[in-house]
């Protein structure tokens, strides 16, 4: 089993290895292959069990992106802020530090299209009952982008947020988060 993930994983390397090699010809002033960093707004919204206790809000976070040389691959490092409340008295924050791998699909458009997944750690703060832990988390995610002039990109994230939190003794439930929202990057080194 631990071997057929590892040639999973290595295929899926190795494809994004070729496929990177189509990108070597795109012009240099391309604004996917420079350092990025950014914000982004929008509804945050718990669902599968998570919804059961808290309702969805408007947060936002920010991000920095650094290339891997010329290949549509770059690394990630996002953070948010999320507070949750329900018709109830119970209210849960949520501060996500993760890094990401990114991934261009190879699309000859204007408009960039990106696949991400990363891990990281939750800070989940629960109240009435005052507890605070950091929690292991995963991320998938996908993102458009398009330029709006030389330093600038406006685009759409949706990401998928999963805490782990089953691993501790009496937990009953992981968190699941959904967050969707408008994104600005600013482009460095032009």
């Amino acid at each position: 089993m631990k071997n057929n993930v590892l040639y999973g994983m290595l295929t899926i390397l190795l494809v994004f290895i070729i496929a990177g090699n189509g990108y070597a010809q795109r012009k240099r002033g391309d604004y996917f292959l420079k350092p990025q960093i950014g914000i982004w707004f929008g509804p945050v919204t718990p669902v599968f069990s998570t919804a059961d206790d808290v309702d969805t809000d408007l947060w936002g976070g920010g991000f920095m992106r650094f290339n891997i040389s010329s290949l549509p691959l770059k690394i990630g490092f996002d953070s948010s802020y999320e507070h949750f409340k329900s018709e109830g008295i119970k209210e849960l924050t949520v501060i996500p530090v993760y890094g990401s791998l990114l991934w261009r699909l190879p699309i000859d458009m204007p408009i960039v299209f990106q696949l991400k997944a990363g891990a990281g750690s939750a800070k989940v703060m629960i109240k009435p009952e005052n507890m605070e832990q950091w929690d292991p988390m995963g991320m998938l995610g996908f993102e458009l982008s398009f330029p709006a002039g030389k330093w600038i990109n406006i685009g759409l994230r949706i990401d998928y947020l999963f805490i782990y939190e089953e691993y501790q003794k009496g937990a009953r439930k992981n968190g699941h988060i959904v967050n969707t929202g408008l994104t600005l990057y600013l482009n460095i080194g032009i």
